[in-house]
């Protein structure tokens, strides 16, 4: 038997194991087909599938790379680069990845865009929320800064006025009425900018706080956000990916108008996509939804 069919034995062996959850005899397996023969980028993938199963994101990282060496229009390839990449926190480039996979599958008419949509709205979701606690532990350290400046000027005041009366109040144990005025005026103004500090950085984090979804950025069959909406000749927008399963699945026909529609019929609605690019920029939360 010659390497690549002995090769493919060992790849039917794995496809086994993995079907039956064994992930680690799957890529022992996968790892003997490799060895046979290792210009086939199919091999790398299932491997890399497996490692994504047990959350080895280093190895996913590695056949997938080398699945792409092999073949650079290997979906599989950038769409698990892409997964393990979000795990281990390298946000633009899964996203940069993740849209390779979705642009490669739409010109070769894949069947799982979809999923490659949901991997890439995750990602932008992570993405964002890693800035967003960025920038609320950056303000709340700034807060705390400004806060402290403002007292510490407070007590250079206090320290300033209370001085002149330092003999009289070691007497009386109190301070001159005189002297105690002007520090309650210190302190009154001192207690106003901090409350009007508060209330900027209090605005600032209202003006950041969730808003309402609108319902034009929701595609019409899975009610989820949509990341490459698309009008049909009904002039009704869906997401592209669930249109194209509508189509596989059901028929070729507009879901809402029940008009004869197909892919070659479509054509982008840019107005939509940078609007909800736009809307999620601020509103992260919803990359996802």
């Amino acid at each position: 038997m010659s390497n690549i069919g002995e090769a493919e034995q060992h790849k039917k062996k794995g496809n086994a194991h993995f079907s039956n959850k064994d992930y680690h005899k799957a890529v022992t397996e996968y790892t003997l087909a490799i060895n046979k023969d290792p210009n086939n980028s199919v091999y790398y993938t299932n491997r890399a599938l497996c490692y994504l199963k047990i959350k080895n994101y280093v190895n996913v990282i590695a056949d997938c790379e080398m699945a792409i060496k092999q073949d650079p229009t290997s979906v599989k390839g950038y769409y698990m680069l892409g997964q393990a990449l979000t795990e281990q926190i390298d946000f633009d480039t899964a996203i940069k990845n993740l849209q390779k996979a979705y642009d490669l599958t739409i010109a070769d008419k894949g069947s799982f865009s979809a999923e490659i949509v949901q991997a890439l709205l995750i990602a932008r979701k992570k993405k964002w929320s890693l800035e967003e606690k960025k920038r609320i532990d950056q303000e709340s350290e700034l807060l705390r800064y400004v806060k402290g400046l403002i007292n510490a000027e407070r007590e250079k005041q206090l320290q300033k006025v209370s001085s002149k009366s330092n003999m009289f109040s070691k007497i009386v144990n109190s301070h001159p009425p005189d002297v105690q005025e002007k520090m309650d005026i210190i302190n009154q103004a001192h207690n106003d900018k901090l409350s009007q500090v508060e209330q900027v950085f209090s605005q600032s984090d209202e003006n950041l706080k969730p808003r309402d979804l609108p319902d034009y950025f929701l595609d019409k069959i899975s009610f989820n956000i949509m990341h490459d909406p698309v009008i049909t000749p009904s002039g009704i927008t869906y997401e592209r990916a669930h249109l194209k399963e509508h189509f596989k699945k059901i028929g070729h026909f507009d879901p809402l108008s029940r008009r004869e529609c197909r892919e070659s019929d479509l054509y982008p609605n840019l107005a939509i996509k940078e609007a909800i690019e736009d809307f999620l920029s601020k509103n992260g939360w919803a990359a996802d939804y």
